[in-house]
C-alpha cells in the first residue's frame, strides 16, 4: 500500500511539472542589404536606404510537453514558395512540428521581396534569392532563441478600443459604383461601406525571473511611409513606444489582425490629420510615428488590469481548405483584350481597378483556363481553454475577424491575417458581392469569406 501511495504521489509530481507553462522571447535583426525590390505598390521599387530595422520576433510557448512558436516578421508576406523551405528549416532548428508553427507577417510596404518574379530583373532575383535563405536562418534562430529564453509563466489577457486610426478605405460614390481609396476630399464619395474593427487585445505573459512578454494585437494597412527605403512603418513604432513606455525589459510582439479593408485615410481630414501631412513631407515617418503611439497608447492604458485566465494544453492546426475559385467573366476577359490591344479608354473602369484587371499577374490573366478551386492553408494555436490565436493567409475583411471572433468557443480570440502563406484578399461574402478593387483582385469567389470563417471556427473548435 505504501508503495501504491508513493507512487501515485511520484505521478502527481511529474504530472505538476510538466503541467508547467511557460514562455520565451527572441528578436532577431533582419534588415536586407540594399537592392532588394520592395513590395505592395504597382510601381516597381528597389530599396536604397533603411528608415528603421526590419525585425524577425518569436514567442514561444510550452506546457511542459509540447511547445508553440508564433512568430511576427516585418514584410509584406510570405508566399507558398518560401515556406516550403522554411518550415522544415524551424522544426530541424527547433524541434517544434508544423502544426504549432504559427509566422505571421505584419503588412508592411515597405519590406523586401520574398520569392523571386517574373517582373525583377536576373540581379534582383538573385539577392531576393540571397536574402530567402538568410531570412530562413533568421526565423530557425529566432525559434531557438525563444526556445532558450523560457521561463515559468501565467497568462493574462485585457482588451480595449483604438479610436479613429483605422478607418474602412472602400466607399460607395455617387454613382453607385465602389472605390478603393477614393482620394481624401473627393466630393463624389457617398459613403463608407462598413466600420472598421477597433479593438485592441492585449496577452500579457507574467513571468517568474524573466521580463514580461506583449503580444498586442490590432487591424489596419501599414502602408503610411511609401518610397524607397526599408521600414516596419507603424508596427515597428508600436513595439518601440510600448517597450519604452512599460519598461523594465518588458519584450513586445505586434499581430495585425483582419486589415484587407482598412487603413489610416480619413476621407475629410481635420486639421489634425491635415499638419500631420504637411509633416509627412519633411518626416516620411510622421503618420507612422502618430498610428504607433496611439496603438500603443491604448495597449499601455490595459496593461495594470490585464485579468489572469488559466493556462494549460498548447496544440495546433493547419489544415488546407478548398475554396472556390474567382473565374473572370466575359466581360472582363474581353476587357483584358482589349487593353492589351491599346484600347484602354474604352473600358468601364478606373484607378486600381483598372490597373488590377489587366496587370501582368492579374487574376483575369491568370485564371482564364480554371481551375475551379484553390486550398486555403487555416493555421490555430490554443493555450488551455481560454486563448487560442486564429490565423488565415490572406487579407481578410474586417467583418470577417469580427465572424470569427464571435463565433470562436474560446474567450480570448487573436485573428491574424497573413499568417503561413499569403493568398491576397478576401473579402467578406457581402463586401465580395459589391465589387471595388479587393474583389476584382481575389483569386477566391464571393462565397469564400464566409466558408474561411466557418472553417476556421470548426478548427477552433476542435481544439477547444
Amino acid at each position: 500500500m505504501k508503495k501504491t501511495l508513493l507512487a501515485l504521489a511520484a505521478m502527481c509530481v511529474a504530472g505538476t511539472m510538466q503541467a508547467e507553462f511557460k514562455a520565451g522571447f527572441a528578436r532577431v535583426d533582419a534588415t536586407p542589404p540594399l537592392g532588394i525590390p520592395l513590395v505592395g505598390y504597382f510601381s516597381h521599387r528597389v530599396a536604397d536606404g533603411v528608415l528603421d530595422p526590419l525585425v524577425v520576433e518569436c514567442v514561444a510557448v510550452s506546457d511542459g510537453t509540447n511547445s508553440a512558436l508564433i512568430y511576427s516578421v516585418d514584410d509584406l508576406h510570405l508566399t507558398n514558395p518560401f515556406f516550403e523551405k522554411a518550415f522544415p528549416a524551424i522544426t530541424d532548428a527547433t524541434g517544434v512540428p508544423r502544426d504549432r508553427i504559427y509566422v505571421h507577417s505584419t503588412h508592411t510596404h515597405t519590406g523586401p521581396a520574398d520569392w523571386p518574379r517574373d517582373s525583377f530583373s536576373a540581379e534582383e532575383n538573385r539577392n531576393v534569392m540571397d536574402y530567402a535563405g538568410i531570412r530562413i536562418a533568421k526565423l530557425a534562430d529566432a525559434g531557438r532563441a525563444a526556445l532558450s529564453d523560457m521561463a515559468p509563466a501565467s497568462i493574462a489577457v485585457a482588451k480595449t478600443v483604438c479610436k479613429n486610426i483605422s478607418f474602412i478605405r472602400r466607399y460607395r460614390m455617387k454613382d453607385g459604383t465602389v472605390r478603393t481609396n477614393p482620394g481624401l476630399m473627393n466630393p463624389n464619395a457617398k459613403e463608407a461601406l462598413g466600420s472598421p474593427d477597433e479593438t485592441l487585445q492585449l496577452i500579457r505573459f507574467r513571468r517568474t525571473g524573466a521580463p514580461d512578454i506583449a503580444i498586442v494585437n490590432f487591424g489596419t494597412h501599414p502602408d503610411t511611409i511609401g518610397g524607397t527605403k526599408y521600414s516596419a512603418d507603424w508596427p515597428g513604432v508600436v513595439r518601440s513606444t510600448f517597450e519604452h513606455g512599460i519598461g523594465g525589459g518588458v519584450k513586445c510582439l505586434f499581430l495585425n489582425a483582419a486589415q484587407g479593408d482598412v487603413n489610416h485615410h480619413f476621407r475629410f481630414p481635420p486639421p489634425g490629420r491635415a499638419a500631420l501631412d504637411a509633416r509627412k513631407a519633411k518626416q516620411p515617418k510622421a503618420i507612422a510615428i502618430h498610428m504607433g503611439r496611439a496603438v500603443a497608447g491604448a495597449a499601455m492604458s490595459i496593461w495594470d488590469v490585464c485579468e489572469d485566465i488559466p493556462a494549460g494544453a498548447v496544440r495546433g492546426a493547419v489544415k488546407p481548405v478548398a475554396m472556390p475559385t474567382n473565374l473572370p467573366t466575359a466581360d472582363e476577359i474581353k476587357w483584358v483584350e482589349m487593353f492589351d490591344a491599346g484600347r484602354k479608354s474604352e473600358i468601364p473602369l478606373s484607378g486600381m481597378e483598372i490597373a488590377t484587371l489587366t496587370s501582368p499577374g492579374s487574376r483575369v490573366r491568370k485564371l482564364k483556363g480554371g481551375p475551379d478551386h484553390f486550398d486555403i492553408l487555416v493555421s490555430s494555436v490554443a493555450i488551455g481553454d481560454s486563448l487560442a490565436f486564429a490565423g488565415v493567409p490572406c487579407e481578410p475583411f474586417v467583418d470577417i475577424g469580427r465572424d470569427i471572433k464571435a463565433r470562436s468557443p474560446f474567450r480570448t480570440t487573436i485573428v491574424t491575417c497573413l499568417t503561413n502563406g499569403s493568398e491576397g484578399y478576401i473579402p467578406s461574402t457581402k463586401a465580395h458581392s459589391e465589387g471595388g478593387y479587393e474583389g476584382l483582385s481575389s483569386r477566391f469567389a464571393a462565397a469564400t469569406g464566409d466558408a474561411l470563417v466557418s472553417a476556421q471556427v470548426e478548427q477552433l473548435k476542435r481544439l477547444k
